[in-house]
């Protein structure tokens, strides 16, 4: 009988996240009307009518309840992207007032959500926007670089009891400090790059050469191994496809249209058959006080967005945070199945770092229906899949 472990929780064929940038205490008056609307809003408008927390849910998530969502915040006054902007814009702390810390925290609580760490300010304003210098890449110095992350992670604990299991850089910028930084402020996973078609110039650990498959699937780095869970497509993916344009360029597309739609839902497979992560890019808000449009968007990519859960939901897929995610990796890199006869194995862990789910999924035989684990609870499995409580002790399989 032989027993192993499932690189996915529950078999399955790839993890699917929501990654969500810029969920943030911030409005930019784009029409300077000193109204906001949906597009101005980053979550200052917190879950009023006009917000756009409200609208993921309500126009997106609502008829895909299974999906899960990572939104990357940063925990201080988000800057905007020049120094002397013509659109108003307001931007606090996520600690500014009662009320905000009562949204953010409720957020974090709800197990379809999570937040995640995406820096203080985002980084330095230039003249222009163009100029404009990512967090990571303003740090002079590796002190520099952990004192203000030791620094942003207290507010994140002041907001949720807890300090961030994971991040983002800003922009993909992780600057001359960056991995070093955040390997020593004890974070467990990270997200580095967005590998879809990106050329990561003097970054062997990526490699330049976006075809290959390693480049959709989850790293470590650092002394402590931390997770390095990739970005893998535009939540945008479809927007080519279903832009109307009305030159000879749309009706050529027009035409094409199903060869199109195949391409990209081919893109979706390739990643299901090889059973690597998809990770789902976005932002939260078009509007910027420069005036020019953030891509990728919510907002703009709804069409889109729907066209990737609707392709995804017949799949054997797992709908995960990126800290469910990072648990279930660490927990499964540092187990190992000790076969002590035919109906009997020990599952032995080396875990260091606090996890909460230390659920580990393995395959049996296709005739083996239950596993009594060592605290004497069956359970049943599914097509020789179980989903089991690491422990230590001994499991019994159990064949009718």
């Amino acid at each position: 009988m032989k027993v192993k472990i499932c690189k996915w929780f529950n078999n399955s064929a790839s993890p699917v996240l929501l990654m969500i940038d810029d969920l943030a205490n911030v409005w930019v008056d784009v029409n300077g009307d000193s109204t906001i609307s949906v597009e101005e809003d980053w979550g200052y408008a917190k879950n009023a009518s006009n917000s756009a927390f409200r609208y993921l849910n309500e126009r997106i998530l609502l008829d895909y309840p299974e999906v899960k969502t990572t939104f990357y915040v940063p925990v201080g006054p988000r800057v905007g992207m020049v120094k002397n902007p013509k659109i108003k814009s307001i931007s606090k702390r996520i600690d500014y007032d009662k009320d905000t810390i009562d949204f953010f925290r409720g957020i974090h609580q709800n197990p379809k959500f999570e937040i995640a760490y995406h820096g203080t300010s985002h980084g330095r304003v230039g003249v222009t926007s163009k100029d404009f210098i990512q967090e990571w890449e303003t740090y002079k110095s590796l002190d520099e670089a952990k004192n203000t992350i030791n620094a942003g992670k207290e507010v994140f604990f002041k907001v949720f009891g807890e300090y961030p299991k994971g991040g983002k850089y800003c922009g993909y910028k992780s600057g001359k400090f960056g991995d070093q930084s955040i390997d020593e402020t004890g974070f467990l996973w990270w997200n580095r790059y967005f590998n879809k078609g990106i050329n990561m110039k003097g970054n062997s650990d990526v490699g330049s050469d976006y075809n290959k498959i390693t480049n959709f699937d989850i790293k470590k780095f650092g002394k402590n191994g931390v997770i390095d869970i990739p970005s893998t497509l535009l939540g945008g993916m479809f927007n080519d496809v279903l832009f109307n344009r009305k030159d000879v360029r749309g009706v050529i597309k027009f035409l094409l249209k199903p060869y199109l739609l195949i391409k990209k839902y081919q893109e979706l497979e390739s990643l299901l058959k090889n059973k690597l992560v998809i990770s789902v890019q976005e932002h939260m808000s078009p509007s910027r006080d420069d005036g020019k449009r953030q891509t990728p968007n919510i907002i703009d990519d709804e069409k889109s967005l729907k066209l990737i859960f609707d392709f995804l939901k017949n799949k054997n897929v797992w709908y995960c945070t990126g800290t469910e995610l990072a648990e279930y990796v660490y927990l499964r890199d540092n187990s190992q199945i000790i076969q002590l006869n035919g109906n009997q194995f020990k599952i032995v862990t080396c875990i260091e770092k606090p996890i909460k789910n230390k659920k580990l999924s393995l395959i049996l035989d296709s005739n083996v229906t239950k596993v009594k684990q060592p605290d004497n609870k069956i359970i049943a499995g599914k097509n020789g899949v179980f989903n089991l409580d690491a422990s230590s002790g001994i499991y019994d399989i159990l064949i009718d």
